[in-house]
């Protein structure tokens, strides 16, 4: 290794110039390494890297966006000089993004059980990671606790509700993929929480009138489709709309009194 090849320390920030052919600078789509970068500072093993233009200027081929996290939090730069004038949008689409179950399998594999359970629930009913997560919390939405899944505290908040939503998201999805949507499963989670709500009822009735099936744009609209296919040659009528929208509100209010008794006791 020549001495220009050595790993190098420095916080004259500087002495650096972004080269031209590099993607434009956007630190609000790195908060992640920013983060990373508060928590262990700059990797010595992973240093920017840089090549010398006609003029000797230290032109950054290779992680701008950790140059600038740098001298914003203040800490030392590590670099390696290339003698070789690379095309830097060619070597980064060899690398590979890291996805939801790349970090499931991560935690799994470190022994958190959450994340166990999250592979096997995602397997067991053919669902996107993020979905399953999603459910496993508790949720609508993975944003609200992509932070934590990210992180490695994610955990499991009621796998008998998630397990009994997934079972009935994804057999009328299948029957009709025009429903296959997010509103569909916020409609699910609703039913799923009125109690002696019959699944098997709901998913006869369904088979029975596929027709009725069709895309809908709010929850509301879901639970007077379910209702609809739910009642659909019974006598014995249910109100599955109502009584899923009640079943919501009172769960969502007991959640936010929780959470303010938690911060009290605090």
């Amino acid at each position: 290794m020549s001495s220009s090849q050595k790993i190098q320390a420095t916080k004259d920030y500087r002495k650096f110039i972004r080269s031209t052919e590099n993607r434009p600078l956007d630190i609000k789509k790195h908060k992640r390494l920013m983060e990373s970068m508060k928590l262990y500072g700059f990797l010595r093993c992973f240093p920017i890297v840089c090549r010398r233009d006609a003029a000797g200027q230290l032109v950054v081929k290779d992680g701008q966006h950790r140059l600038t996290i740098a001298e914003a939090l203040g800490i030392m730069v590590y670099w390696i000089e290339e003698e070789v004038d690379f095309d830097v949008a060619m070597i980064n689409t060899t690398s590979k993004i890291w996805v939801l179950s790349d970090y499931a399998q991560k935690f799994a594999a470190n022994g958190h059980k959450a994340y166990q359970e999250a592979i096997e629930f995602a397997e067991l009913h053919s669902l996107p990671m993020g979905m399953a997560v999603s459910l496993l919390a508790g949720t609508i939405s993975f944003s609200n606790v992509q932070s934590a899944f990210l992180a490695g505290d994610f955990v499991v908040k009621d796998r008998p509700w998630a397990d009994a939503v997934a079972s009935l998201y994804r057999p009328l999805s299948m029957m009709s993929p025009a429903v296959k949507n997010a509103r569909l499963i916020e409609a699910c989670m609703a039913v799923c929480r009125v109690p002696d709500f019959d699944a098997k009822r709901l998913l006869a009735g369904a088979e029975r009138c596929r027709d009725k099936l069709v895309n809908y744009s709010t929850r509301e609209s879901y639970l007077e489709m379910m209702e609809e296919i739910y009642n659909f040659g019974r006598k014995q009528l249910v109100g599955l709309k109502a009584a899923a929208t009640m079943a919501m509100r009172e769960r969502n209010f007991a959640t936010s009194t929780n959470g303010k008794a938690k911060k009290k006791e605090n």
